[in-house]
């Protein structure tokens, strides 16, 4: 059961657990969901992923529809699932702002890993994120504003920026450090294009584009190691020996589509592409603390 609780009342050594707390940021009321797994006794740091949900989407469906709750209890990890605002939900991910608010995201999630960090013993070198759609468009603004914090970054079905009506490209900004990342696109998604010239929605900066502009900012290899599995469904570019070991990956899988793959959605279950995302992501995390 959920409970509600305010997180200025909270300690440091919160039972585990499922809570819906709020904050507030520059007047405006935030809430998130947050779960502590069963295996926090709070005798050592546990890793924290955030989830950031999609468009007309919320914190509980992206727990869910991820199955991220599941794996916070198999895995041992503090999940935390923030909503966006507006009707419907979305983010102000800088290049584009779907929530229509204006807010300043990176102030919010900011401040919502401070709050968590004072309820739960939390390991700063394993703070992560992964994104859905509008979600990962703002996993890939936090993985470069918050690059001194986040030790990695996932993005399905993401780009970093999207062309205004001038023609021009506007993207994210330049990161302030290095960060590692994992980008997950299907070429049949007809809402994130996967590239620029593909029917869809949204038309951004291609899913390689995107990687390669990681891997530059990372100093990564600028040829990645080329790895094909799911018969030839799913192909995997990897970027590696980067700063401070980080490393970028592109996953591309032939027949994706725009929803989460393995996860749940309105639709039901995901078993088409055979491609497992939270396994693949929570694997990567686990191979890419923040290193100093």
């Amino acid at each position: 059961m959920l409970t509600a609780i305010s997180a200025q009342a909270l300690g440091a050594d919160k039972s585990p657990g499922q809570y819906f707390e709020r904050m507030s940021i520059d007047g405006v009321e935030r809430s998130y969901l947050l779960k502590v797994p069963r295996s926090c006794d709070g005798s050592k740091p546990l890793p924290m992923v955030i989830v950031l949900h999609g468009w007309t989407s919320n914190a509980k469906t992206a727990e869910s529809g991820f199955r991220m709750d599941a794996a916070c209890e198999r895995e041992g990890f503090v999940l935390v699932a923030p909503n966006g605002l507006g009707s419907p939900q979305g983010w102000n991910a800088g290049f584009i702002d779907l929530s229509g608010k204006r807010a300043d995201e990176v102030k919010f999630i900011d401040q919502l890993i401070d709050h968590v960090e004072a309820e739960v013993k939390i390991d700063p070198d394993r703070i992560f994120i992964a994104g859905h759609s509008n979600g990962a468009f703002l996993a890939h603004l936090l993985g470069a504003r918050l690059s001194q914090r986040i030790a990695a970054f996932a993005a399905v079905a993401g780009t970093i920026g999207i062309p205004q009506k001038d023609g021009a490209i506007k993207t994210i900004p330049e990161t302030l450090g290095p960060v590692s990342a994992i980008l997950v696109h299907g070429k049949q998604d007809r809402m994130v294009s996967y590239t620029p010239n593909a029917p869809a929605l949204l038309h951004g900066v291609s899913a390689a584009d995107s990687a390669r502009w990681w891997a530059k900012r990372d100093g990564c290899a600028s040829t990645p190691q080329k790895i094909v599995t799911g018969n030839g469904n799913v192909v995997t570019d990897i970027y590696s020996n980067g700063k401070a070991g980080t490393e970028v990956r592109l996953v591309t899988i032939a027949n994706g589509k725009h929803d989460w793959p393995g996860g749940i959605s309105l639709s039901g279950p995901e078993i088409e592409t055979g491609v497992n995302a939270t396994r693949l992501i929570l694997e990567f995390f686990l191979e890419h603390p923040k290193r100093h």
